[in-house]
């Protein structure tokens, strides 16, 4: 089979993840923590791998191609030529005066004009050659006196006088959008709306900062001076921002250069504006913009390139990198708050293309697709899962183990089975009385016909009733007592059990209703708990300490308000020995201290022993699973096998809902 493949054009379709795939996503999460939001979170921000091998980028995927397009700018350009245009222009204006001057004296040797004026005219030729000859090599001073030069050479004056516009374009058309066009051929004696805009401006900005009421004052100052600003700022808070990102650029160059080529930029700014006021106010302006955002307006960035830029060019790429910075802030709130919603789809769009952001608006989905199929809900200040998860999640537990079981060839487990406390065997026995009366018609004929010989009518005696034997379901009451000790926890171990509770659970529910299923979780000390509170995290504990004696004495409770049951288990998940108990005024006791060896308690250890007594004198089989195989604790569980008759099984995380769910299925059937 060919494929052909061809770049993104934004036709192509990315299939949506259906709720219960999502779900699938979060599973492993949800059983390692119970905390749906950090489950989200990390779906969110890691990405996935979907069912159909496909990879759902996450927000740390897409963060990272940000950073990369901004590093290949870095890398591509060098800021250092951003001033040589402007070196090149204005040398270019002193050589084309230089030679207008020569052109004025030559032309005038040749002219008719008295002696007088032709000596005058070369008077001024060497007067202005003198001031050519005598300006500063450095580029800031040489712009200053160019600007009090009077020229000779008319197409060197209008070269400057374009450079000197183009400049002052650059510096006050950089803040405000809308003068860009318009200021292009400004005197300085035509700045004064400029003036009074920035004076007003700056009035507003500070009533803002103080915290007062600026609606009726923003409206005023768009009234008079909306002209210079884009159409979208709609409140003050707009303006901060556009003010913000548009004083940035023109910061972010400023501190970018060397040292050199900001000072002489630095004095050329000046010297465009020969206004102190308008500096001054220009000034006030950035620092209440830096008041009001509480952060530093541009950055260095570090251009390592070959490729020489302009100013222009490097005008428009502090642009670019300035709305690189604010996409990468806006992935990070994104990530903190758990909603995508802070991302806006266009800026990513025109930064990373189209398929990143098709991609983010899959990510903006997540939540949204499991609110919407009823499987997640907001519990107060937080997410919940629904009991329509809950259940979805324990089907999914139930049939990956089940498909362990049937790849280990350990027992096939149809859980399409029904029945109402037995089920029916293709084996047949003759009827007794009490036996549910499910007759084998063939089996009974030929026994008539047998015993009596042929003929009609047959005659059936009840020695001839044949019926088929039944499995009679036991009823159970079953409590997990789960070690949620550190050791667990890192191991997996406490993940798998949780997932093995949850399809232990469905399974009851779903084809032997009649049983009873009840967890206890210990650590320190023990919580009862309902499985479907298993994948929440408002029950977590301290996971330090192992008191199995509390958490027995707790199952043993439960197990004795359910003495109707014909069969009534403690099934104990643990990895270590009993380091600490539970007195009889209810104080935990710690035998145990992590500077001491060895690292149990034998006073522990005598307490807990004492409940297996009471609950082997209650009738309880206790069966414990071992997550480890130390010799010491291989030696405590056997004490309490010899006290409780019960059984010891030494697994893995992997393979504990195997030896559970075989152990439990097996000794639910009785053949009758």
């Amino acid at each position: 089979m060919r494929y052909s493949y061809s770049g993104w054009d934004g036709t192509q379709e990315i299939n949506p993840l259906d709720p219960s795939e999502l779900l699938d996503l979060l599973a492993d999460d949800l059983f390692q923590d119970g905390d749906l939001r950090s489950a989200l979170e990390r779906l969110m921000t890691r990405g996935a791998r979907r069912p159909d091998g496909e990879r759902l980028q996450g927000l740390r995927d897409l963060l990272e191609q940000l950073r990369s397009r901004r590093r290949d700018q870095l890398t591509h350009y060098n800021l250092d030529a951003s001033m040589d245009d402007i070196r090149e222009k204005l040398k270019g204006v002193v050589e084309q005066e230089r030679q207008g001057i020569e052109k004025r004296v030559q032309d005038a040797g040749q002219s008719d004009a008295p002696q007088e004026i032709r000596d005058l005219l070369k008077q001024v030729a060497d007067r202005k050659r003198q001031a050519l000859d005598n300006l500063p090599p450095d580029m800031g001073g040489m712009f200053q006196q160019l600007l009090d030069y009077e020229f000779m050479d008319e197409t060197a004056r209008s070269n400057f006088d374009e450079l000197v516009n183009d400049l002052r374009q650059k510096m006050l058309g950089n803040y405000f959008e809308g003068m860009k066009q318009g200021i292009q051929n400004l005197t300085p004696e035509d700045l004064a709306p400029v003036r009074e805009m920035i004076k007003e401006l700056n009035k507003l900005l500070s009533k803002h900062l103080s915290g007062q009421d600026t609606d009726r004052d923003f409206r005023d100052f768009m009234d008079r001076f909306g002209h210079m600003f884009p159409p979208e700022i709609e409140d003050i808070d707009d303006l901060v921002e556009y003010m913000q990102r548009q004083a940035a650029q023109m910061a972010s160059l400023m501190k970018s250069l060397s040292d050199d080529q900001r000072s002489e930029l630095q004095q050329m700014m000046e010297q465009l504006l020969r206004d102190d006021r308008l500096a001054w106010d220009l000034a006030q302006m950035a620092g209440l913009i830096e008041a009001i955002t509480g952060e530093p307006l541009g950055r260095q960035f570090p251009f390592a390139g070959d490729t020489p830029l302009g100013l222009d060019e490097a005008m428009d790429l502090f642009g670019r990198l300035g709305d690189f910075d604010e996409l990468e802030r806006q992935f990070q709130e994104a990530m903190r708050e758990l909603d995508a919603g802070h991302i806006d789809p266009d800026l990513a769009e025109r930064l990373l293309g189209p398929e990143a952001a098709a991609m983010l608006e899959e990510v903006r989905r997540l939540t949204r697709t499991l609110e919407e199929a009823g499987l997640i809900r907001q519990g107060g200040r937080n997410l919940e899962l629904t009991p329509k998860a809950i259940r979805l999640l324990g089907e999914r537990a139930l049939k990956e183990i089940f498909d362990e079981l049937r790849s280990d060839r350990t027992g096939q487990h149809d859980t399409r089975l029904r029945g109402q406390g037995s089920e029916q065997l293709m084996e047949t026995k003759q009827w007794e009385f009490g036996d549910p009366f499910l007759m084998d018609i063939g089996k009974t004929v030929s026994n008539a016909i047998f015993r009596s010989g042929p003929g009609t009518p047959v005659k059936i005696d009840v020695k001839d009733i044949e019926v088929y034997r039944t499995e009679s379901l036991v009823s159970a009451s079953t409590v997990i007592v789960l070690d949620m000790s550190m050791s667990m926890i890192r191991s997996g171990a406490f993940a798998e059990a949780k997932r093995v509770a949850l399809a232990l659970d469905t399974l009851m529910r779903s084809r032997f209703p009649r049983d009873y299923l009840e967890l206890v979780v210990f650590s320190y000390f023990a919580v009862e708990l309902k499985a479907g509170r298993l994948l929440q995290s408002d029950w977590s504990m301290n996971p330090r300490g192992t008191n199995i004696q509390e958490a027995l004495h707790r199952a043993r409770n439960l197990l004795n308000k359910r003495r109707s049951s014909s069969n009534r288990q403690i099934i104990l998940i643990t990895d270590g020995q009993p380091t600490m108990y539970t007195a009889s005024d209810g104080q935990v006791v710690r035998g145990w201290s992590p500077y001491e060896w060895p690292r149990y308690s034998p006073e522990a250890m005598e307490e807990t022993l004492k409940e297996v007594k009471r609950c082997t004198l209650d009738g309880i089989t206790m069966n414990t699973f071992l997550m480890a195989g130390d010799p010491e604790l291989v030696a405590f569980a056997k004490l309490m096998t010899e006290i409780n008759k019960g059984r010891v099984f030494l697994t893995t995380p992997g393979r504990l809902g195997r030896y559970i769910f075989f152990d439990y299925l097996k000794g639910k059937s009785k053949v009758l």
